[in-house]
């Protein structure tokens, strides 16, 4: 089963990606930006503080340097718990480091030739760094959240127009089942847009269909009309010849023939005309298979005259299937044809049971490439006098009657097709 790809998504998901993106990118850049800035203001207190102390120092000797909640200076020979070297430093610099567990900014220098150092108490500017990443945070949630409710609404509003258009042509389908007059849809109920285009050439499309659906639904009922009747008359004829006893036997086997290809043509216009119409009308039918295979064997049967070949039938269940005689006729008929056109020796056996119905032969078989193509329309063998549609009506009965087909073959071995009737296609009978 194929996953639903809901077109709402993609329209709202790309929306609200781009939101996301955009607003926390911003984000970043801003705490970024507060962090270095407030990283400039720290470096810049510190230099600005140290050289106030040098010079206040240059000025009295016991100048103290500068205490405050924040600040705080100390030559490092009054905290010999401090964890840097007490050697000369060669230049201004700053590092941040951890003290007594506060972390700090500090600056360490030389002041009249001593090791010194400012700290800054970092503690301040950190709370002010998380509460803004997590102000941030929450901005870039609700920023997220609001694109997604305003994409979704967008969205449904876009395909607003397309939820009614999919309504309309599921009302016009069932509208189709009951009546088989052509549909139309209201354009000037859609927006002026690619929608309303939309709907106007799913308009002209339909009515080309509809227009195409029938005349050929009325082409298969008139020729299926027209020819039953000099067919009904060519039968006739051959009956009341067949019953002259007069006649030389070479005769009678020609009207046999008449009659065996004249009720094969009636068949064939009735199943033709069936599998023009929709599925349904014949659900009621019912018909006796074994009575069909003795029929078709009958008519196939010449086609094996001056070859050693035998047809074997084996009837283990009589059954009575829910289907159109016809169609059962024309199906077995197609393949056990095939069977004998490409069986120049052997044996061709046909066996019916209550699951399903098998023909078998012990021709020339398929070759492996046609088996992808084997039931296509005009798709034929290169030894085929015939137009390669007879495989091509078989697969559409099989759908029609939902039998299911298993085909094998094994070249210069034969061929064996399996019919497998559906759990309440069949029941048998006495």
């Amino acid at each position: 089963m194929q996953h639903y790809d809901s077109l709402r998504e993609k329209l709202a998901l790309p929306f609200v990606l781009l939101a996301f993106g955009v607003s926390s990118t911003l984000s970043l850049f801003a705490f970024g930006l507060v962090a270095h800035i407030e990283e400039r203001a720290i470096l810049r207190t510190l230099q600005v503080e140290l050289e106030s102390f040098r010079n206040r120092h240059a000025q009295n000797a016991n100048a103290m340097p500068i205490r405050a909640a924040l600040l705080r200076g100390h030559f490092l020979s009054e905290i010999p718990q401090f964890p840097f070297p007490r050697g000369a430093t060669d230049s201004d610099h700053a590092e941040i480091r951890e003290f007594d567990g506060v972390t700090y900014s500090v600056m360490l220098a030389k002041v009249d030739g001593r090791p010194f150092a400012l700290f800054y108490d970092r503690s301040y500017i950190s709370e002010n760094l998380q509460q803004l990443a997590l102000i941030l945070l929450v901005a870039t949630a609700l920023f997220t959240l609001c694109s997604f409710v305003i994409g979704a609404q967008l969205a449904r509003k876009l395909l607003r127009p397309i939820v009614k258009l999919i309504g309309e042509v599921s009302e016009k389908a069932r509208q189709l089942e009951r009546s088989p007059e052509a549909i139309k849809f209201s354009r000037e109920n859609y927006p002026a847009d690619e929608v309303g285009q939309l709907v106007g050439e799913l308009d002209r499309f339909t009515l080309r269909l509809h227009g195409f659906a029938q005349r050929e639904s009325f082409f298969a009922g008139d020729v299926s009309h027209e020819l039953r009747t000099p067919v009904a008359v060519v039968l006739g004829i051959a009956e009341v010849l067949a019953e002259h006893t007069d006649l030389p036997e070479s005769v009678r086997g020609r009207i046999a023939t008449i009659q065996r290809q004249t009720s094969r043509m009636a068949h064939i216009l009735e199943a033709m005309l069936l599998l023009a119409q929709e599925k349904g009308g014949d659900d009621d039918a019912s018909c006796s298979l074994a009575e069909v295979i003795d029929d078709a064997v009958a008519d196939c049967t010449p086609a094996l005259s001056g070859r050693p070949v035998t047809i074997e039938v084996d009837i283990v269940d009589r059954v009575l299937l829910r289907a159109e005689r016809s169609l059962a006729y024309v199906l077995i008929s197609n393949v056990l044809r095939n069977a004998c056109a490409y069986t120049r020796e052997g044996v061709i056996r046909v066996r019916l049971d209550q699951r399903g119905l098998e023909i078998a032969d012990t021709g020339i078989g398929i070759a492996e490439e046609r088996f992808p193509e084997l039931f296509r329309r005009h798709a034929k063998g290169l030894d085929s006098a015939g137009y390669g549609l007879g495989l091509s009506i078989v697969a559409r009965i099989a759908e029609r009657l939902d039998w299911l087909v298993d085909v094998s073959s094994v070249p210069g071995k034969g061929t064996h097709f399996r019919f497998v009737f559906p759990a309440t296609g069949s029941f048998p009978f006495s």
